[in-house]
This record gives C-alpha cells, structure tokens and sequence, in this order.
C-alpha cells in the first residue's frame, strides 16, 4: 500500500470512528434508557441471524477470492451462494411472520426490519470485505463513512415526525445499509474481476463443510456476547441492558473502528502470505489494543459525558468492559483467519465449546449470588473472550512450529 494511501485509509477511519460515536450521542440522548434496552435486544436478534449464518458464508468467500482471482474466474461465481442464502432468509422471514402472528401479531412488522437488517448488513460487508483484500481500499472505508453520517442523518431526520424510540433506530440503519448496499453493487460490477466471463461453480457439499465449524463458533460467541440481552430482557432488567449497551458501546465502538482500520491494513497480508503473517499481525495488534484501554481508561469520566447522558457517568467505567470484549473479537478475528487458510476451521469449535462452558459457569455463578447488576455482567463476557483468544493461540502456535518441522 502506498503511503499516503494507508494515511487516507488511516485518517478516514478515524473520522468514522469519531462519527461512530456521534450517532451513538444523538439516539443515547433523544431516546429513554427502556428504548435504548429494546433496541439492543432486537438488534441482537437481526446480528443472531447474521452470525449464525451468514458470516461463516462471509469468511468462506473471502478465503476463495484470491483462488478465483489467480485463475481468472469471475467474482459472478459467487451468484449461486448468496442466491440461495436469499431464498433461506426469505423462507425464515415467512415462517417467523407466521409464527408471531399466532404468538405476538403486535410485533409482527418487526421481523421483516431485523431480517432485511441480518441480510443487507452481510451483504454490506461481503461486498467491502472483497473490495479491501482486492486492493479497493478506498472504496470500502469511503462506503463505511457514507454509512456512518446516514445513520446519523436518517435517524435525527425521522425523530422530527415520530417520538424517538427502537424501532426508529432500526429503521435508521437499516435505511443507511441498503443506501450503502446500492452504492457497492454498482461498484463492484465495474471490476475487472467482476467482468471476466469464466465462473467457478462451488459445491454445496464443501461450502457447508468449510462454513458449519464457524457457524457454530457465530453461535457459541453471539452467547458469550449478546446472550446477556436475551436473558435480561425477558427477566424485566431492561434498563440494565440498556445502561450496559450505551455505555460498553461505546468502548466497543472505538475498539472496533480502530480493528477495522487495522484489518482493511493487514488483513490482506494475511492471506497473500497464507498465514505466515500472523505473529506480525498480532503483535501490532495487543498494541492497538493496549493504547486503547489505557486512554480509555484515564479518560472514561469524560468520554461518557461527551457521548452519552450525564446520568450514564456513574457507570464510566463499564467502558473498558466494551473496549476488552472487541479486543477479544479483534484477536479471535486474526486466529479464525489463520486457521481459515490452513483449512483448520474445525479446531476453532473446541475452542468455542471450552469458552461456552465458562460463560454459563461464571453467570450461573453471579445468578447464585445475586450480582448480576449493571457492573457485572461484562465479567463472564471477558473472561470468556480470554480464553477463546488463549486457546486458538496455543492452536495457532502449535500448527506454527508442525509446518517448521
């Protein structure tokens, strides 16, 4: 990457970031604390179905594009997946609009927002995700700012003709990533990859093979991080969701904004090199993530007060819960990489299954002794994400020193 251009990206994504936290302000501020826990549970329920599966598709198609682009093969060969992965969703939504007509026909017009949601933000991201490791750097972080002032912009525009609430926050994203989905598909068809007639037919059989070991690590890590939401919302404690989400959300949104700029930098490498980047890739990165809970933590009074309500900054602190959580992602993120080239997907499940079992052990435990309250329950989330991040590094390490003999 020639340097200005990795100044660009650089700069850019810190201006996302930046706007990141502004939509966070505006919705924080004109919705209530009730709202704001609705919407996180509902949100979580359209990320539910991305992750469980979809983003295993995701991770299957970016591993192939470097394949199809050295033997010339369109990026049309990946038509018959997500084709199919449009009829699956749509069969969902049918089947869930007939199920709640019968359970909760009030919310029935909700199901259609979390699923349309689920299945444009993958696109979304496939579609960035293929333009960053073919080099269009710019066009993948320019589409993300985009993204981020609709969000804005859509949301402040709607709470002038309807009171402020969850459903106007979904409405807003979910408006500004069909906006961003239309934009990426006319780009991307002017690539040459994209042009080139000879298509590459996937089997079924190994898509499926590859994608359902990450399929169920989507599962297993949707629990250790969003289960909370699920839980504690149908307990009544929808204030604490929400208290926790604002404000955990907004050290994940750092986190994460920075994570992406590092992996729209370094991700590519990744792959070019088939893995042999990893140990570089991962030292660069404990230090982003160090750099981050340190001024996180120092400055957490005051970056809540900025970003949020005055009546959040009791719970500052709650920050760096969200900052350690992304961290965790932003590992775990590289390790799946890694065991993704070296066709090792499956050793990512014990993983998973080891961190599923500490969550539910160290929640039932807070349960037990009744401290599940608002500055508690990010401990099962982290210590969960340590292990997971541990023991895919012992995998990682071990496979390291197997290819030196």
């Amino acid at each position: 990457m020639k340097r200005f251009e990795f100044f660009e990206v650089s700069g850019m994504r810190i201006l996302v970031v930046i706007l990141q936290l502004v939509f966070l302000k505006i919705y924080s501020n004109y919705t209530s604390v009730y709202e704001l826990g609705i919407y996180y549970f509902l949100f979580t329920l359209s990320y539910s179905l991305n992750a469980f599966l979809l983003v295993p598709l995701d991770y299957f198609q970016q591993s192939q594009l470097y394949d199809l682009k050295s033997s010339n093969y369109s990026l049309k060969s990946f038509f018959k997946i997500n084709v199919w992965v449009i009829k699956l969703i749509l069969l969902i939504l049918i089947f869930g609009v007939i199920l709640c007509l019968f359970i909760m026909p009030a919310y029935v017009y909700v199901l259609p927002i979390i699923t349309i949601l689920a299945l444009s933000t993958y696109v979304v991201n496939l579609l960035r995700g293929i333009s960053n490791n073919l080099e269009r750097r710019r066009i993948a972080i320019y589409t993300l700012l985009l993204e981020t002032i609709l969000k804005s912009i859509i949301f402040y525009t709607l709470q002038y003709f309807w009171h402020p609430s969850a459903i106007i926050i979904l409405i807003a994203v979910l408006l500004s990533s069909l906006i961003t989905l239309s934009i990426l598909c006319i780009l991307i068809k002017r690539f040459d990859e994209y042009e080139s007639s000879e298509i590459h037919i996937f089997e079924a059989r190994d898509v499926i093979k590859f994608s359902y070991p990450i399929s169920i690590g989507a599962v297993v890590n949707w629990i250790q991080l969003q289960g909370y939401r699920m839980i504690l919302v149908p307990l009544g404690l929808v204030e604490v969701v929400g208290i926790y989400g604002t404000v955990a959300n907004v050290g994940t949104s750092g986190m994460s904004a920075l994570s992406t700029v590092y992996s729209q930098l370094f991700v590519p490498n990744l792959y070019k090199s088939q893995g042999k980047y990893i140990k570089t890739y991962l030292q660069y990165a404990l230090a982003t993530i160090l750099l981050v809970i340190c001024v996180g933590y120092l400055l957490s009074d005051l970056i809540i007060e900025i970003l949020t309500k005055a009546e959040f900054i009791k719970y500052s602190y709650i920050i760096v819960f969200g900052i350690l959580s992304e961290a965790g992602n932003f590992l775990i993120g590289g390790l799946t990489i890694y065991l993704t080239i070296k066709k090792l997907t499956k050793s990512s499940m014990k993983a998973s299954i080891t961190g599923l079992f500490i969550f539910f052990t160290s929640f039932i435990i807070l349960y037990l002794l009744k401290k599940v309250n608002v500055y508690t329950i990010g401990i099962p989330i982290i210590l969960t994400q340590i292990i997971i991040t541990f023991y895919l590094g012992f995998i990682v390490h071990k496979n390291i020193l197997k290819e030196r003999i």
